[in-house]
Formats: C-alpha cells, structure tokens, sequence
C-alpha cells in the first residue's frame, strides 16, 4: 500500500495534469475548422442571384435631380469712357457703394480752336495780334449707370483715356448658385417648371431657390467645366453605369450649361462655397416600374434583360425611360406589367450590385 501511495498516485496525477496541457494547448492554438482561418479576415458577404427576376408592376415615383453648386457672384457691369480726353478727378475708390447716376470721375476733352481770321500781311500790327488762342476743353462726368458696388477702378487723376476704356466695374453685390450639367441632365429639365432647393452650409433646412433656370455657357467656359457624364469606353463595355446622372460632379464630360439659383438678399453667404441642389422633377402615379439595378441606359432610353426560355441566357430589351426615382425607375415603352426581367444587370459583381443604382 505504502508503495502505491508513493509511486503509482503520483504517476496517476501527472498523467491527469499532462493530458489537461495538451487539451489547453490544443484549444489555444488549434481550435475550430481548419478551413475557416482563410475566411476568419473576409467581411461577410451577401448573396446575389445573378438571374433573379422581378416583375414590371406599377407605382408611384417621385422623380428628383441632385446636383453639386458654387455660390457665385453676378457678374457686374463694365463701365467705359465714351469720350477720349484726360483725367482730372477720381471721385470714388475700389469698394464704394455707388447709385445709379453717381459720379465716378471727371475728365476734360480738348476742342478744336477756332479758325484765325486772315491777317494782312503788310499791317505790322496785324501781325502782332496774331497769338496762338490758347486751347479749348469740354468738361465731362462719368457716372455710374447702374447701382452696386465699385470693383476694379483702375483710373489715375491725369490718366488719358480713350474712347471705349473700361474704367471700372460696377457690381450688383448679389450672388447666385450655379451648378453644371451634364447634357443629359439638361436635356431632362427641357420643358420644366423649375422647381429648386439648395442646402446652404449654416442655414436649417434646405432654401428655396427663387426663378432658377437654365443658361446656356459661353463656348470658352463650357470647354473648362467638367461635369459627370457617362464614359464613352465604360458604356462600350457594357459598363451599366454609364450613363448615371445622380450628380453633375460624378463623371468628366463637358458642361453644355448650367443651373442658376439667385441667392435671396440676406443670406449669408460667399463666392465659392459648396452647396447642394435639388431639383423636383415631379411625380408619376400608377405608373410601371422597375427596379434601378434592373436598367442600362440613359435618361430616355436604356436597356432591361429577361432570361431566354430556349437558353436560359439573358437578352437584351429596349425600353423608353421615364421619371427615375430614389429606387425605381418608370418605364414608358417597350415592357407589360407583369413580366419578368432580371433584377440586376448581367456583367456586375454581385458586391457591386448590393445597393447600387445602375442608371
């Protein structure tokens, strides 16, 4: 008995305290599936039928246009010298709020001396009399034509001028925000009643914008404003968004136009500040639909899928686009409610279809 106790407990414990280290050591180091170590570092991912389908039903879609603005200061009328003559007082300075009427400065314009009457040539005093008259000037003012604050003065006392110099401008002090377009958003606000908010950093909610509209850009200032239209090689390739236009600032097409928003007097504001613009497009109710990730295409015309009954493989329809909406697009030509057309266009990764709009 005493040599049990001695020898063979002992060895019994160290048995029992050998095999709870290896459980422990396994359980640190090489506990779950084997497989799952490779997976342990990848986010979770959301399965995509490739080939899932909805039906055309109907609905109601209320169509809206975000665009991306700067404030902008309205440009200001120049102020020309319609006579040549010399300066002889600057009556305002860069800054000064002017009236309409208001005199900006004072010139005097030589005249031409009046003809000498004829002298007889053998009469001495005649000869004397005859001294160079001194010259003749008109006194002129330059006033302001317009209200609005002085910018650019550019006019020194004894400065000469000629007819058509640009002496100033003269700033209405309002500013405005313009947002570019892409021609397809332009084309969309073709034969609208505009309707136009803008979120103004520092103001609650959005600001209503008084009598937007739509100008045209001056030929050198179309060529220099980028705006997001769709990539040509992108829609070759079957890329299905091109030819997104959620915002003006998403792409690198030309700007044909632009959006003006006058900004109302007392809002504070500067040039160059950021803001972003909604446009209401209207509604349409009872309407068909589908989903935005089930369209290729462009604003009015664009491109669904539906599954071949004799393949199985996606085919291409035409269909003319209407109103699009947060998550639905109207489809006014080309497709019946109730038929059955890919939820997704064909050729995008199943990680970039999850929430995303394709047209």
């Amino acid at each position: 008995m005493e040599a049990v106790r001695r020898y063979v407990f002992p060895i019994i414990w160290m048995v029992i305290i050998g095999l709870m280290a290896l459980a422990l050591v396994k359980i640190a180091f090489f506990s779950g599936d084997p497989t799952s170590s490779a997976e342990d570092g990848a986010a979770p991912q959301a399965a995509v039928d490739q080939y899932a389908t909805v039906p055309v039903s109907r609905g109601d879609i209320a169509s809206t246009l975000e665009l991306t603005a700067t404030v902008e200061a309205d440009e200001g009328t120049a102020l020309k010298a319609k006579d040549a003559g010399e300066i002889t007082e600057v009556s305002v300075s860069n800054g000064d709020r002017v009236e309409e009427g208001t005199t900006i400065l004072k010139l005097r314009v030589p005249q031409e001396a009046a003809a000498a009457p004829a002298v007889d040539p053998a009469d001495p005093n005649a000869a004397a009399s005859a001294a160079p008259a001194e010259p003749q000037y008109e006194h002129l003012t330059l006033k302001a034509t317009t209200a609005g604050v002085v910018r650019d003065l550019d006019a020194l006392k004894g400065q000469t001028l000629a007819i058509g110099d640009t002496v100033a401008t003269i700033s209405p002090g309002t500013y405005a925000i313009v947002a570019p377009l892409t021609p397809e958003q332009q084309l969309q606000l073709l034969d609208q009643d505009l309707h136009a908010s803008a979120v103004i950093p520092g103001t609650e909610g959005p600001v209503a914008c008084e009598a937007p509209k739509v100008e045209e850009n001056s030929p050198d200032a179309s060529g220099a404003s980028n705006t997001g239209a769709s990539d040509p090689a992108a829609a070759m390739e079957g890329d299905p968004m091109a030819g997104a236009d959620t915002s003006a600032a998403s792409g690198g097409a030309s700007s044909a136009a632009s959006l003006r928003c006058p900004v109302l007097a007392g809002t504070k504001i500067v040039p160059g500040l950021g803001v972003d613009v909604t446009v209401d497009l209207g509604t349409a109710t009872g309407v068909l639909t589908v989903p935005t990730t089930a369209v290729k295409g462009e604003a009015g015309a664009g491109t669904v899928y539906v599954l071949d009954d004799a393949t199985g493989e996606p085919t291409e329809i035409p269909v003319t686009l209407g109103k699009k909406g947060e998550d639905a697009v109207e489809i006014t030509g080309g497709l019946e409610e109730g038929q059955e057309v890919l939820q997704y266009v064909p050729g995008v990764d199943a990680e970039d279809q999850m929430g995303m709009e394709t047209w």
